[in-house]
């Protein structure tokens, strides 16, 4: 029989998997965290960035069960960016300018 907290830790789980699978975030560019933000909100965290943000650059912020969780992203992601439309690959560098898509 499986328990309520085991249950919990496979919905946590695949709360983290749809982070970074299918990987699109609000912005890229917005350098301290929203006052308000929402489960299941993603962002790139930019250069100079504040707050808990602060020294994560080019992490993806995921909000996940009501806490920033964050993800070191690997050469080859790919990324939708939502305020600008645009698709940006991970290299080396950093996160690509982007193709309009």
């Amino acid at each position: 029989m499986t328990t309520p907290a085991a249950k919990m830790v496979g919905i946590t789980n695949l709360k983290r998997l749809g982070a970074v699978v299918s990987l699109s975030v609000k912005d890229r560019d917005l350098a301290t965290p929203p006052a308000s933000p929402v489960n299941g909100d993603r962002y790139l965290i930019p250069a100079g960035a504040t707050g808990v943000w602060s020294g994560k650059t080019d992490q993806i912020a995921a909000r996940i069960a009501g806490v920033w969780e964050y993800h070191i992203p690997k050469v080859g992601w790919l990324c939708f960016i939502e305020d600008e439309a645009v698709l940006s690959a991970y290299k080396a560098p950093g996160w690509s300018p982007g193709i309009a898509i």
